[in-house]
């Protein structure tokens, strides 16, 4: 989404530019898989850069906005202008939200195989390997990490049991 500016050519420009003390409240912008729609992305470049500008009142509006199009991308057209509320129940009911957690499962499981039991015609590469990394990263954050994350949002926003109320 966001445009590269470069200079016409890097003579007399530096290979590095080191900052001290380092950024460490900074979000790196995202990069997501091609097959992201395009509004989709943007809505979170703009909560992203909400963030690291400190503007913490638009990076909140800026998640639920981004929240929304997440949601309205799963459902069909003309049910897209309903509450926010009402898409999360919607794509519940119709769509298996644990499904790609099991296919991602199966393919952490299908490429151990591979590199547990002898196949002279098939080893993991690096590629393979490196993709096998990430996904159970992703794996162990989303069932043990994203949990604990959530309580805390959950604790900090108030209502019964720190669990606020659903809403518009």
């Amino acid at each position: 989404m966001r445009k590269e500016q470069r200079p016409p050519t890097d003579e007399g420009n530096p290979q590095a530019i080191y900052m001290y003390p380092p950024a460490v409240d900074y979000l790196p912008p995202p990069e997501f898989a091609s097959d992201i729609p395009g509004p989709l992305l943007k809505a979170f470049v703009s909560t992203v850069d909400a963030f690291n500008t400190s503007n913490y009142v638009a990076t909140a509006v800026c998640c639920r906005r981004t929240l929304e199009g997440i949601f309205k991308y799963l459902i069909p057209k003309d049910q897209q202008r309903q509450p926010l509320a009402v898409m999360i129940r919607k794509v519940a009911e119709e769509k298996d939200l644990a499904a790609p957690l099991s296919s991602l499962s199966h393919a952490i499981r299908s490429g151990g195989n591979l590199g547990a039991h002898f196949d002279a015609e098939k080893e993991p590469t690096f590629e393979m390997a490196r993709e096998m990394v990430k996904l159970l990263q992703y794996l162990i954050e989303y069932l043990y990490v994203l949990p604990q994350e959530i309580e805390k949002l959950e604790v900090s926003l108030g209502g019964p049991g720190g669990r606020p109320e659903p809403s518009a």
